[in-house]
């Protein structure tokens, strides 16, 4: 991580230099000294200077074998090759020695690289580090150690992000381009078969991209999705209590009626059933084992779904009008609606207009889940139990849209690439998942009902690890509290950024957290003195414990206290400079629609 001085862009000048010089002399000392031993045995009538008449292949190989039957031959030929191998070793030492010397003569000319010095965080930073010379050897040798590799991790993450940004762009709708919801309205008709001005608030996305709901269908973080949310579930009992006290609202003059509050059905035209469900009662059930009338005698959210058939519709005794409601066409159901699953009775019409779930066989809300129908993927192991956990791996591969990808994109490859090249596949990527995870799981305690996407935990939990490479390798720079400084100014400004409704700042916090705590714990580093080695090992150590720790009381944070709340916490994902600023980023649930 410290340095490649003498294995960089200089070492390789002075490896083949070396090599070519070592090569060159060698050849021709051999060359000398083969010469000197034919002389000796061609006598005093041959000289160096007489060309002597090459003999073919076949009488090179016959002079060979002829001679080598010769015992005093074939030791002068054992003696000569012993003599040729001591004198390459002698030749090859007598040049390694020497040209290591050259070599680390030239360190002194060459600059440190750290993880942070190459590519544009490089070349941004300006980092002046010491002279190699003023190292100890111990040091010195450990920066000839060459980190080039492959960024494989760098590629595949990227790939990934664009597949999935392409496929979620292929398969789900453009959201209006904006920061805050739009208004839409249209003539949609309503339950009393009346047509009326119907209006919705779309969501908007500014990252060019789907909008929330359908993100969320596809992996997005929510709390809801991921366990049986307390609040939430608080929230649907409420509106169970409210549906008990419903009843049928029946218009006479069109044959149509539908479920609904009391005051909702007040017109001239329309009659409400107090204690009565639109299409659904004992009377009109087939099915002999909902005969028991003490399974109709309670609250309206546990009668068994048991809808009636069109054929035995006109068999049901209706004396003076008491059952209305089984024989009339119901002309509104469940539609669940919005990013938190709203269920309201509205028209199959209405119901596609506010882009909702409706659910033509199911005449009450409790009939419905539909926390279900909003999470979408694998649905849910047991029946209205949500357990999707993997949405805290899933948001960090996906994006909100092009813009967010894009700057993702640009980020991975002008840093992340550099930074792999030095620490490797595996060690970067063990930081970036464990900070995109970490991040996620902050932002899902603190945030649960604001759905969110995107690597950006991940990629602070990057910037950490150029934090503690300057930590780690403090006595490198010349000046390192400036390096340092250099980096947390930046680092900062991002986290005032995050300070906008729209942008998850826990997220960031988590992930830089984690970030910084698995950087100490997989990164290389340099080790000054065994003092220092055992220092380092004992960071690496408790960062890892304390990493550790994070992550299962995270967890245990999220699925067993629920209650747990942090209300200064929501200043640092966003400040109220107005009443509406952060109404996108609240921690509390919105207010539920309701029948």
């Amino acid at each position: 991580m410290g340095g490649r001085g003498s294995t960089g862009r200089s070492s390789s000048k002075w490896q083949q230099k070396f090599e070519g010089t070592r090569s060159s002399k060698f050849k021709k000392e051999v060359q000398d000294r083969l010469s000197g031993t034919r002389r000796s045995t061609l006598g005093a009538g041959s000289s160096g200077s007489h060309e002597r008449k090459r003999p073919s292949a076949f009488m090179m190989v016959k002079n060979f074998y002829d001679g080598y039957k010769d015992p005093h031959t074939r030791a002068e030929t054992k003696k000569r090759g012993a003599s040729i191998a001591q004198l390459k070793k002698f030749r090859n030492d007598e040049f390694f020695t020497d040209e290591r010397k050259r070599i680390d003569e030239g360190m002194a000319d060459t600059e440190i690289d750290g993880l942070g010095d190459g590519g544009v965080i490089g070349e941004l930073l300006d980092r002046e580090m010491v002279d190699v010379n003023e190292l100890s050897e111990h040091v010195r040798q450990q920066l000839k150690v060459k980190y080039d590799n492959r960024p494989y991790f760098t590629t595949w993450i990227m790939f990934v992000h664009t597949v999935i940004m392409i496929i979620t762009l292929a398969t789900q709708p453009f959201a209006p381009v904006g920061f805050k919801d739009q208004v839409k309205k249209s003539q949609i008709s309503k339950p009393n078969l009346a047509y009326e001005t119907v209006g919705y608030n779309q969501s908007t996305n500014f990252w060019i991209g789907p909008d929330f709901q359908s993100l969320i269908h596809l992996g997005a973080k929510y709390s809801p999705c991921m366990r049986k949310d307390k609040i939430y579930y608080e929230s649907i009992a409420s509106d169970a209590t409210k549906e008990d006290a419903s009843g049928c609202c029946y218009r006479g003059d069109l044959n149509a009626c539908w479920q609904s509050q009391k005051d909702a059905c007040a017109s001239d035209f329309a009659k409400f059933m107090e204690g009565k469900v639109c299409g659904l009662g004992r009377l009109g059930c087939q099915d002999t084992k909902y005969n028991d009338e003490a399974l109709w005698a309670g609250n309206f959210s546990t009668w068994p779904n048991c809808p009636i058939s069109k054929d035995y519709q006109s068999s049901i005794p209706n004396t003076n009008g008491e059952n209305d409601n089984l024989k009339c066409e119901v002309s509104a159901r469940p539609c669940c609606v919005g990013l938190q699953g709203e269920c309201i009775i509205v028209s199959q019409e209405e119901c596609e207009f506010k882009q909702g779930f409706f659910h033509e066989n199911n005449t009450l809300c409790s009939q419905v889940s539909c926390i279900t129908d909003i999470c979408g993927l694998s649905g849910f192991l047991l029946h209205d139990i949500p357990d999707q956990f993997y949405r805290a791996i899933l948001p960090t591969f996906m994006h909100a849209g092009i813009i967010h990808l894009l700057i993702t994109l640009v980020f991975q490859f002008y840093v992340l690439h550099d930074i792999e090249k030095i620490t490797g596949w595996w060690r970067i990527a063990i930081v970036y998942l464990s900070s995109g995870i970490g991040g996620t799981m902050l932002s899902a305690i603190l945030i649960p009902y604001q759905p969110e996407i995107g690597a950006s935990g991940a990629l602070y939990g990057i910037l950490a690890a150029l934090v503690v490479e300057v930590i780690v390798n403090w006595q490198l720079y010349r000046s390192p509290i400036l390096e340092l400084v250099k980096l947390l100014i930046p680092i900062t400004i991002f986290f005032l950024f995050g300070l906008m409704p729209w942008i998850d700042n826990f997220a960031h916090i988590g992930g830089f957290v984690f970030g910084f705590l698995t950087s100490f714990v997989v990164l290389p580093h340099i080790t000054f003195s065994e003092e220092d080695r055992i220092a380092k090992l004992v960071v690496k150590i408790v960062a890892g414990v304390m990493a550790i720790v994070l992550f299962v009381l995270l967890f245990i944070i999220f699925y067993l206290a629920q209650d747990a709340t942090c209300e200064g916490c929501k200043y640092l994902n966003c400040i109220p400079f107005t009443e509406s600023f952060c109404q996108d980023a609240s921690q509390e649930l919105r207010p539920r629609v309701g029948a």
